[in-house]
């Protein structure tokens, strides 16, 4: 699907979707354990959903009441899973599978089958998994001679591996591992909040992990709003003014929480109370860090303020960009020079400033994160592009585009871009 934007008064309230990080750990947590969970406040982005097919392959009853699930888990190991385009939900099911001591076959689409996954099966490898690797790129996982000795992982690729082995050990009841090049550690902290939640303590000495497992009731646990999605409508606030967002921890352990800090650096235009952000129109915007290693996700929308900045934006460890769900790397450099930004690639950075604004025709990604920072970037500049692959959202929010629509904005789809609104 492709669309375009027409730009109107901009002003309203929206709720950020449920985080996928958090839910994907609960729901796939639930089914290899055996430990049942009532899941709130679910936006059943195309992630979350990737995690309940997989928990019903293991044999896990899900209930469905609107935006809330309840997951009855009765756990067999499934002859096969599908982990479609979710690296988390691929990487941890690797260890739970692995755990379970199961012989299963992996299967998804061919763009997460390029995504790295070497360190975790080297790691795993180590405790005993064995692994086949199929033409497709994805494993086939056999667990029969899993066993919770000790291991170290190259975590600096993705923390994802971490976690993925905090559940391995977990499972098994035992075991301790050491991490070297750890990446994004709040991420393996949302992982350990998890376990928390179902009676397992996490040890952390140094770079040392080990597992005490504790006793569990039966828990109802409410997914928070996600910072990463809540991004794109914080920096279309820092221009537009007069957007609210709801369901947010103010307190929560996301690493894209920091874009709060950040932004409210270089702007003084953001407002915390309770679980809701009230962004103004800023008055000035200084030059922005970001570190794309501890926060890659939030790098392409921080990215589109330099595109309308003459004090820029500066990208750190850039190179972390490159095995996301695309190049992301290159997907900005493409974005931003579309709308006639000046970019300069540096040794250990890159840098966006304002430059002569362009109205591209077009603009065609496949990642969901690039496309949503793309159209924000449509709307501050007032282009009439059209947005290509917008369906490809769906991966992590939605409801996207029915927000732009709660703020004024008016979406036409490629069915009919000259008459009525199709979204």
């Amino acid at each position: 699907m492709n669309v375009k934007i027409k730009n109107g008064t901009i002003s309203g309230t929206i709720y950020a979707p449920s985080s996928k990080s958090y839910t994907q750990r609960y729901v796939l947590y639930s089914a290899f354990s055996n430990k049942p969970v009532k899941i709130k406040n679910v936006s059943f982005s195309e992630d979350e959903m990737v995690s309940l097919k997989i928990a019903e392959s293991c044999n896990a009853t899900i209930n469905y009441n609107r935006k809330d699930i309840e997951i009855k888990p009765d756990f067999k190991c499934p002859d096969s899973i599908y982990v479609g385009e979710s690296g988390t939900s691929y990487r941890l099911s690797i260890g739970l599978l692995a755990a379970r001591k199961c012989k299963t076959t992996i299967k998804g689409e061919q763009q997460l089958a390029g995504r790295p996954v070497e360190p975790l099966i080297k790691a795993l490898s180590d405790a005993g998994t064995n692994f086949k690797k199929h033409k497709d790129g994805f494993y086939m996982v056999d667990g029969r001679n899993s066993a919770s000795t000790g291991v170290s992982i190259d975590g600096g690729t993705s923390s994802q591996f971490v976690s993925a082995m905090l559940y391995y050990y977990s499972i098994l009841g035992e075991g301790n591992f050491t991490v070297s090049n750890m990446v994004s550690a709040n991420y393996v902290n949302i992982t350990i909040n998890c376990l928390r939640n179902f009676g397992i303590t996490v040890h952390n000495n140094g770079n040392n992990y080990s597992i005490e497992n504790g006793d569990y009731a039966v828990k109802e646990i409410g997914i928070e709003g996600d910072y990463s999605s809540a991004s794109y409508f914080i920096v279309l606030g820092i221009f537009t003014g007069n957007i609210k967002i709801k369901n947010l921890g103010i307190d929560s352990l996301q690493p894209d929480r920091q874009i709060i800090e950040l932004l409210n650096n270089a702007t003084e235009c953001i407002k915390i109370g309770g679980n809701e952000l009230t962004v103004d129109k800023a008055n000035f915007i200084k030059g922005i860090i970001v570190d794309a290693s501890a926060t890659p996700d939030i790098a392409p929308v921080i990215s589109v303020i330099g595109i309308f900045s003459t004090e820029g934006v500066k990208i750190y460890n850039y190179q972390r960009l490159k095995t996301k769900e695309s190049d992301r790397w290159k997907g900005i450099i493409e974005m931003c020079r579309a709308f006639g930004a000046t970019v300069s690639v540096c040794e250990n950075f890159i840098e966006i400033k304002k430059g002569i604004l362009k109205d591209p025709e077009s603009i065609k990604f496949t990642d969901h994160r690039m496309i949503m920072s793309a159209i924000i970037a449509g709307i501050i500049a007032g282009s009439h592009t059209e947005f290509k692959n917008a369906e490809k959202i769906n991966k992590s929010y939605p409801e996207f585009l029915v927000d732009l629509k709660r703020l004024g904005l008016e979406i036409y789809s490629d069915l009919n871009l000259s008459g009525d609104t199709a979204i």
